[in-house]
């Protein structure tokens, strides 16, 4: 082969690599266009909405797959799905949640898929939200919402298109006929501008409305109250207040919940908008019993403020290095049984 050829040969896979490049940053994956316009005068259903069934005398459990990131080193994925699959054996969950940040990167579409195939191979109802991560690679959030759409065992619903975000919906169980908890998903998961300085997103007032709409058509079509969870990425203010007024801080900085209040500890104060919206107001006065976080790698408090149980899950898998301080790997459990809510940590591997 003449030397000429050899370059033209280099020059036309240089040019390939680029165009591929190209491809996936500037030409994003793009969802379904969708339109679903939500108003308060809307008549309500239970039957709009997912619902799984808790069977009389048995616990259900819920685990916690929080801040997978999925990214571009292959073998920080690797370890990530082998803790994720040592904690459904432990586990053996009826429902798993993904509160965001479940990739991260360029190649977000291949990543999509990728969490997708180990998700639907538990064989078990998975509901994910989204982060401030998933959204800036080459896959748009409608178009990760399509994937898991698509998916059998997926209860993830892209949601009124009117409200904040990707991903706004709920899944209600019950036992017996009778609706015995209802899940709330949100997406609060990216940064605004507040003018003076770029900071994490709150809860919108039309979320807020859907929220109560939602709770208030259950408890009516059934007559009963029924509590509530919700599961979003970014903590909301009261647990920043919550943890700087009352988390007692130790030698290495960290702040340690009281164990009159709670448990676990935070390396710095909880990301959370710097305005209140009033979400947490609403939403204990409608039943809200617990609500679960990601977003802070490092932390792992949990803590009551007004009766509701306010935790951050443990991040499962070890990415993104070196942005990821975790000292402890694996998932959290939450436990519904015949005698209350139970939350715990499940440790599968320490950070090397």
């Amino acid at each position: 082969m003449s030397k000429a050829k050899k370059v033209a040969i280099g020059v036309s896979a240089a040019v390939l690599v680029l165009l591929t490049v190209v491809l996936i940053v500037f030409c994003p994956r793009r969802g379904a266009d969708e339109t679903y316009i939500w108003a308060v005068s809307d008549d309500y259903s239970s039957g709009n909405a997912a619902s799984l069934e808790k069977t009389a005398g048995e616990d259900f459990t819920i685990l916690l797959f929080t801040d997978i990131q999925l990214w571009t080193l292959v073998s920080d994925n690797r370890r990530a799905f082998a803790i994720m699959d040592e904690l459904v054996e432990r586990t053996d969950p009826d429902l798993i949640v993904l509160p965001g940040d479940n990739v991260s990167g360029i190649s977000t579409d291949i990543l999509t898929l990728q969490l997708v195939s180990k998700m639907e191979s538990y064989g078990v109802p998975w509901a994910p939200v989204f982060g401030n991560h998933d959204a800036e690679g080459n896959a748009t959030l409608e178009w990760q919402g399509d994937r898991f759409e698509e998916a059998e065992h997926c209860l993830f619903d892209r949601g009124p298109t009117d409200l904040y975000g990707v991903g706004n919906y709920f899944v209600n169980i019950f036992e017996d006929g009778t609706p015995i908890y209802s899940l709330c998903f949100m997406d609060n998961g990216r940064y605004i501008d507040y003018g003076d300085r770029t900071a994490e997103t709150y809860v919108d007032y039309a979320q807020i409305a859907w929220y109560k709409w939602n709770i208030e058509g259950l408890n009516a079509e059934f007559g009963t109250s029924v509590p509530s969870m919700s599961f979003s990425h970014f903590a909301f203010p009261e647990m920043r207040e919550a943890v700087e007024k009352y988390g007692i801080l130790s030698d290495d900085g960290r702040y340690v919940i009281p164990e009159d209040m709670g448990q676990g500890s935070c390396a710095y104060l909880p990301g959370a908008a710097p305005v209140n919206s009033g979400f947490f107001e609403t939403a204990k006065a409608s039943g809200l019993t617990h609500a679960f976080f990601g977003h802070d790698h490092e932390n792992d408090a949990r803590i009551t403020v007004d009766g509701v149980t306010l935790s951050y899950g443990l991040k499962t898998g070890p990415s993104p290095r070196p942005w990821n301080s975790a000292k402890e790997y694996g998932g959290t459990v939450i436990t519904i049984g015949d005698d209350g809510v139970s939350v715990r940590n499940e440790v599968v591997a320490s950070a090397d």
